[in-house]
């Protein structure tokens, strides 16, 4: 699968830009938009939960090491304590990409518009007969 660039700012501020009925310049738009994510960046930044409507939560969370197994990221004070983040979507939206993929799939997209499958899960669906094979096509 190929590796394609991520939707940026730029891009989000230019399509907005372009619906019927904006009154904004891509420029303010840009700048409201750098400040949304800077106010984000803040809140994860303290540990606070970002809702973004309709689409999902961010998690910041707290993690500790406590296998022994892993190797010592500090020899002075062991593992120490790291962060990451956690994602969930809406259902509403989980629902929707659902339906979007298995539309596509019967019309003969495998995967989203931009999120092919990968080879390990095109084996998987022709495995379970979601997606046909390419050897019992013919027959």
């Amino acid at each position: 699968m190929s590796s394609k660039s991520a939707l940026t700012v730029n891009q989000i501020a230019g399509r907005i830009c372009d619906r019927d009925g904006n009154l904004y310049s891509k420029k303010v738009v840009y700048e409201i938009l750098n400040m949304y994510i800077e106010e984000c960046r803040k809140g994860l930044l303290r540990g606070e939960r970002i809702l973004l409507t309709g689409i999902g939560t961010i998690i910041p969370e707290v993690k500790t090491h406590e296998h022994f197994n892993l190797p010592v990221c500090n020899k002075e004070d062991g593992n120490p304590p790291y962060t990451r983040m956690r994602m969930t979507r809406t259902y509403s939206l989980g629902q929707e990409m659902n339906r979007k993929l298995h539309k596509n799939i019967k019309n003969g997209i495998l995967g989203l518009e931009e999120l092919p499958f990968s080879k390990q899960q095109m084996a998987i669906l022709k495995n379970s007969g979601m997606i046909p094979n390419e050897e019992n096509e013919g027959k």
